[in-house]
């Protein structure tokens, strides 16, 4: 469970379309750079535009020009809303750092201000990598109908698997403080943690989830993304896939990593998706996937309380941006197929989410 993400729709027409960076005050912003920029001095930025697409952080690409050196680069701000800002981006620069130098490919980052001094939240500052997402390239195969498809999800398959089998035991006293113990143990208190802040009406999700995570054989402990999806794969221009997003990356079973791609894969571009993910994860890593269903339910579980909480309670509270609730709004039948994954994979209705449902006009005879 933990962190809430976004996939985004299956078109075109609704994917990181930019904005205006009005939210931003720049001159503080510059202030910042020409005293924290390692060259500092004579900067100057432009070009500053918002790219935000998901549900989360507010995101800006902008161009920073070295008057001193006669260079200039372009680089991308990544604001964090939300309490939890401060936790999140320190957690994110670091493993970004740290991937990074054992050559898992990602960003580089450059500077993080975890205070909120300068723009009054926490941001970090990284590089910009050049060239179309991973689900932009998908969608024309689509809509061309090019054989790349299969290509383009096995690079997407291997990245997964390359990335749950990256070696952190050299790094674990960096990371022990975030390496669960007892797996078991950690999911249980998961769930705890859930069944405090979620209304009534979830108690039979919870209570499904605590009989079969039970008698779960667990995986040893693994880095997960969070939010694995093609939107969060940037293909730079020699074909290289950097993924960004690592605010959501945990130790934990592999499986709750798999399962949330396998969900919002197959709830966004079609159900085929989530046997084509699995087989070849599978195909890939060269082991069986047990019990994905359970990993599933979990998944279809934790996106159903995050919209749920996000609506109700209002999303900044969950570390979301202010406008996340309309976006969500706007993505019902996504969030329909959600529920009906978790449907089929436990036997149990929630009444809870089909009243929300009605209340957000989803027509309660569909479900």
């Amino acid at each position: 469970m933990g962190h809430m993400g976004h996939m985004g729709h299956m078109g075109r027409e609704t994917w990181g379309m930019g904005r205006s960076g009005d939210g931003v005050d720049q001159g503080a912003f510059l202030e910042y750079l020409q005293e924290h920029w390692p060259s500092g001095g004579a900067l100057t930025i432009q070009e500053f535009r918002a790219i935000t697409d998901g549900w989360e952080n507010e995101i800006y690409s902008f161009r920073m020009i070295d008057h001193g050196k006669g260079v200039c680069e372009d680089l991308i701000l990544r604001i964090y809303p939300g309490h939890d800002g401060v936790v999140k981006s320190r957690w994110e620069f670091d493993i970004m750092g740290l991937l990074r130098r054992t050559g898992f490919s990602v960003p580089e980052v450059h500077l993080l201000e975890p205070t909120g001094a300068f723009l009054q939240k926490p941001f970090m500052i990284m590089e910009k990598i050049d060239g179309p997402t991973l689900r932009d390239m998908l969608l024309d195969d689509l809509n061309c109908h090019l054989d790349y498809g299969g290509k383009l999800l096995d690079i997407f398959c291997q990245l997964l698997v390359d990335l749950h089998r990256w070696d952190w035991q050299g790094h674990r006293g960096k990371l022990a403080s975030s390496i669960p113990k007892n797996q078991a143990l950690a999911f249980q208190q998961e769930l705890e943690k859930w069944s405090r802040v979620a209304d009534h009406g979830f108690e039979p999700a919870f209570d499904w989830l605590s009989i079969q995570y039970s008698h779960m054989d667990w995986e040893p402990p693994c880095l997960t993304h969070g939010d694995f999806h093609p939107a969060n794969i940037i293909m730079s221009w020699n074909d290289t896939p950097f993924v960004i997003d690592w605010g959501g990356s945990r130790f934990q079973d592999f499986r709750f990593d798999l399962a949330w791609t396998m969900l919002l894969m197959s709830t966004y571009g079609g159900k085929g998706l989530r046997d084509m993910i699995l087989g070849r994860y599978q195909a890939i890593s060269g082991k069986h996937v047990p019990n994905m269903e359970c990993f599933e339910a979990a998944a279809a579980l934790r996106r159903l309380i995050s919209v749920y909480l996000s609506v109700t309670r209002g999303a900044e509270q969950l570390g979301m941006r202010p406008d996340a609730v309309t976006m969500m709004q706007s993505d019902l039948p996504h969030l329909e197929r959600v529920y009906r994954v978790f449907q089929d994979r436990t036997a149990t209705n929630l009444p809870v989410i089909e009243d929300f449902f009605a209340e957000m006009g989803l027509n309660r005879d569909s479900l």
